[in-house]
């Protein structure tokens, strides 16, 4: 699983065990690091210490060893410590003592000291001591006792040891570790002493003639010509072996301090991480458009209290902005909004949204009115090219024919029977034509046109009162005369057809700056809003509301009353 699928808690948690375990073990391997030098630097200064004791001790056993062959003693008398007299005597030239070689030496007046080492048979350390006095040399050969001083480990541990080696690179003192070889069999080719016979005196970690890693003080020893070197070193793992034990507790300690931090970090990343989840679980809900706060507000003065607060904020916005845009969506265009900040984008766009749809749904009624106008007009006109097509065109070509009928010769019942057709037809293309445009609308305007429209109901089908009420210092636009004459028009046939009423009351008003209508029957009634009456209703509202007007429409069982106003300004 990729880190970046895992649970926030389970992130907090490893991120805080990755860093607490990066910072344990930064500071775990500094500590490890600066005891590890602080233990080298010790071992070096032990070591240094050691080895320039055995350098002082081993020149003075040389020296004394000089100073005894100078001042002509007897070395047999010496004490076991000093060390061995092998032989002693004169030579005038280059000559061989028992195994050993002597060179004559040319230096006159000073102690030449020869290293006999190699030559002898057992390796042990011996030397050969010369002084030239006139044509002769006196010498001496011993084997002077500097094993022990260089057996002495006091310092050095299980694995240390001090050791000489000679300008051949090979063993002058026997080796701890190969105690039954010849010291001068073991070369001896470490970087301490290639330093060392090179004039350099110092310490460092280097492999010793076995190839172990070893801390090493090394130093050039010079008596006289003799040039050795000595070298005092301990195996590196002897050395650092408390550092073995140090890792050891670093680890324990280590694994303690994470279980620990493992157990505290996943506590606090719960609780770090719990109003977390719950605003998640929140905002989950929110976008899926549900707004109701499920969550108990944090009264905390942290960030986690804080981000409560914003997101009760951010309900409460959101809930407004639902209210407001159910209300703009409704129409409700005065519905108010409170911007949460100058910078509130969405606020800013619901209001720009709210003027828009101010704009479009004015532009909208205009427009339908516009329509609707347009519309009424091309049917009015429409009514009006009939009726005076009727008028113009089939009325006189029926006057004609009745004209031909009468001068025929056909029988008189014939005649009688066709002359009666004439007339029903001649008079119902007159009702149809007046129907579709009364010429006393054009010429009277509605008040006389309403009149000859109830003088055409029968009164014993419908007793009809009307009371019409001129304003002689106004004139009425054609377009508000044909609207109110199709109001009372459809109001008079849906009376005749659904009402079974006995009354009807008809008033028509004219005022200085409006014209009213009232239209009252007492009929059987009808549900307004359940009305199934046809387009009539509808159309006789559209009507009215283009001319800007109110059209009101009540009914019970009572009957039904529409009142009509119409500004004319």
């Amino acid at each position: 699983m990729k880190f970046v699928d895992l649970k926030i808690r389970n992130k907090l948690a490893l991120v805080m065990i990755l860093f607490a375990l990066a910072v344990i073990s930064l500071l775990s391997a500094l500590y490890y690091i600066q005891f590890k030098e602080a233990l080298k630097e010790r071992v070096f200064l032990q070591l240094s210490s050691v080895k320039q004791l055995k350098v002082s001790q081993v020149r003075q056993r040389i020296e004394a060893l000089v100073f005894d062959f100078l001042s002509n003693q007897a070395f047999a008398e010496q004490p076991d410590n000093a060390g061995v007299l092998i032989a002693e005597g004169f030579i005038s030239q280059d000559t061989v003592i028992s195994v050993y070689p002597l060179l004559f030496p040319e230096v006159i007046g000073s102690v030449v000291i020869q290293d006999l080492t190699p030559h002898d048979p057992k390796g042990q350390i011996t030397l050969g001591l010369f002084k030239k006095e006139a044509n002769r040399v006196r010498f001496g050969i011993f084997r002077p006792n500097i094993q022990s001083i260089l057996m002495e480990r006091t310092g050095l541990g299980e694995t240390g040891e001090s050791y000489l080696v000679g300008e051949d690179m090979t063993m002058r003192s026997s080796s701890r570790f190969f105690p039954e070889r010849r010291p001068t069999d073991i070369v001896v080719k470490s970087q301490g002493v290639i330093n060392a016979l090179d004039g350099e005196e110092g310490y460092g970690l280097i492999s010793d003639y076995r190839g172990v890693t070893v801390f090493s003080a090394y130093e050039r020893l010079d008596v006289s010509n003799l040039t050795w070197v000595i070298l005092s070193e301990i195996d590196e793992q002897e050395a650092l072996f408390p550092l073995k034990s140090l890792r050891t507790n670093l680890i324990i300690v280590l694994g303690i301090i994470l279980i620990f931090v493992f157990i505290v970090s996943y506590e606090l990343s719960r609780q770090l991480v719990k109003p977390v989840l719950i605003t998640e679980e929140q905002l989950r809900k929110m976008s899926k458009g549900i707004f109701e706060s499920t969550f108990d507000v944090v009264k905390r003065e942290d960030e986690i209290g804080q981000m409560f607060s914003a997101l009760e904020r951010l309900i409460a916005a959101l809930k407004q902005t639902v209210v407001f845009a159910n209300e703009i969506g409704s129409g409700n265009f005065e519905a108010r909004y409170d911007l949460l900040s100058s910078e509130d984008k969405l606020g800013a766009a619901l209001m720009g949204m709210k003027e828009r749809l101010q704009a479009y749904q004015v532009s909208e009624k205009r427009l339908k009115l516009e329509n609707q106008r347009s519309l009424i007009s091309g049917e009015e006109k429409e009514r009006q090219r009939l009726s005076q097509e009727l008028h113009d065109g089939l009325g006189p070509m029926l006057t004609i024919l009745k004209i031909k009928v009468e001068s025929s010769t056909i029988q008189m019942d014939e005649k009688r029977e066709l002359m009666r057709l004439f007339d029903e037809t001649l008079g119902e293309m007159r009702k149809i034509s007046n129907n579709l445009m009364p010429s006393v609308l054009r010429d009277f305007g509605a008040g006389e046109a309403i009149r000859n429209l109830v003088k055409q109901i029968g009164q014993d089908r419908l007793q009809v009162h009307y009371q019409y009420d001129p304003n002689v210092k106004i004139s009425i636009p054609t377009n508000i005369s044909i609207a109110l004459y199709r109001v009372a028009q459809e109001a008079v046939n849906n009376v005749l057809k659904h009402a079974r009423a006995s009354v009807l009351n008809i008033s028509l008003t004219e005022f200085t700056d409006r014209v009213s209508l009232y239209i009252q029957d007492n009929g059987q009634g009808f549900d307004p809003e359940n009305v199934t009456l046809g387009n009539g209703l509808r159309n006789m509202r559209e009507r009215i509301n283009v001319e800007n007007g109110i059209f009101e429409l009540t009914s019970d069982s009572k009957g039904s009353v529409i009142e009509v106003e119409i500004p004319l300004v």
